[in-house]
């Protein structure tokens, strides 16, 4: 089950973030530029990105499971700069999650995120996951 929560992450990464970055891409079209080509390597660039966020996009998920409420994280070590960074890309930018930010010394910041798993359960469901057993499987 953990490959449902990348198929959910390669999902998320497709639908509602490349569309967005392939409408942005065709808006600001000129003639001189290949916007097919231009969207291929950001797909690419954002597939990549999120192989790497994989392991801390489902570790994040199963603690803001856990938690049954909003997920507090620091950014002071990698793992919690991680799952930041994951939530940030692959759940606030598409408006599955909201998130909030103190300042911590050093440029570091403690995040609070609440997800929001009706419409998270929603799109896993269009991506053909069930996002609890998912969640429960690891």
């Amino acid at each position: 089950m953990a490959d449902d929560l990348q198929k959910l992450l390669t999902y998320i990464v497709d639908r509602p973030l490349m569309q967005n970055e392939s409408r942005e891409a065709e808006l600001d079209a000129t003639a001189v530029r290949d916007v097919r080509q231009e969207i291929e390597g950001i797909a690419t660039d954002r597939h990549k990105d999120a192989e790497r966020l994989a392991p801390y996009f489902a570790r994040g998920l199963r603690l803001a499971a856990a938690a049954n409420g909003p997920l507090t994280i620091d950014d002071t070590d990698p793992m919690g700069n991680s799952i930041a960074d994951a939530f940030a890309r692959y759940l606030v930018a598409p408006n599955l999650a909201t998130s909030q930010s103190t300042p911590l010394s050093d440029s570091h910041y403690r995040y609070s995120f609440e997800v929001n798993w009706n419409l998270l359960r929603e799109m896993a469901g269009r991506a053909g996951v069930d996002l609890d057993a998912a969640l429960a499987a690891g």
